[in-house]
This record gives structure tokens, C-alpha cells and sequence, in this order.
């Protein structure tokens, strides 16, 4: 069995860099799983992990990095998104009222 089959077996191989390294996280591990890597390798990567797959189970510090930056880039997008759509939201009503008291001041007194 040669080096890479060696390292395939004992983990050492990145699941999406395919690079082999001192240094992996196990993506269904305590720590993989708190921080959600199979979750967030499948939205942001279109790539399907799962446990029975044949292929490496593990994530070196690069592509870990990589893949959290890219998570926390979304999340500030989605949250510009929310805000700009709140304020945009608020700047409507805001116009839709004062549009009312303008038709109501125009009004002649009876």
C-alpha cells in the first residue's frame, strides 16, 4: 500500500483540497459537528458529504479557514440584507403616512 492509500486510511487527507496534512479535523467529529462543517461544505460548496461516503471524513486548517470565512461573509450578507429590507420597509410606511396626513390637511373644512 502505498503513502496516499496509507494516508486515505488514517485520515490524513483533505476531503476538499485532496492534500495530505499533519493536521485534520474530522468533519463528523465533536468539533467538525459543533462548528457544522458537513452543513456548511454542502451550501457553500454544493459538495454532499455523509458518513457511509468512501471518501476522506476530514478538513485541514486551510481549507477550514477558507470555508469559515466564506461562511462568516454570508452571514454578514444576509443580515445587510434583512437590514436593508427593514429600513426600506420602515422609509414606505413612513412615506405612505405622510402621504396620508397631506391628503387629510388638504381636505376642505366642511
Amino acid at each position: 500500500m502505498g503513502s496516499l492509500d496509507r494516508a486515505v486510511l488514517t485520515g490524513f487527507i483533505c476531503r476538499l483540497c485532496s492534500e495530505m496534512h499533519r493536521v485534520v479535523l474530522h468533519i463528523y467529529g465533536e468539533e467538525g459537528t459543533r462548528l457544522s462543517i458537513s452543513e456548511k461544505i454542502s451550501r457553500y460548496l454544493s459538495i454532499n458529504i455523509s458518513r457511509s461516503d468512501p471518501l476522506p471524513k476530514t478538513i485541514c486548517k486551510s481549507c477550514l479557514e477558507r470555508l469559515e470565512s466564506q461562511h462568516r461573509l454570508v452571514m454578514v450578507m444576509e443580515r445587510a440584507a434583512v437590514i436593508l429590507k427593514q429600513t426600506r420597509t420602515e422609509k414606505e410606511t413612513d412615506r405612505g403616512k405622510e402621504n396620508s396626513d397631506n391628503n387629510n390637511t388638504n381636505e376642505p373644512s366642511p
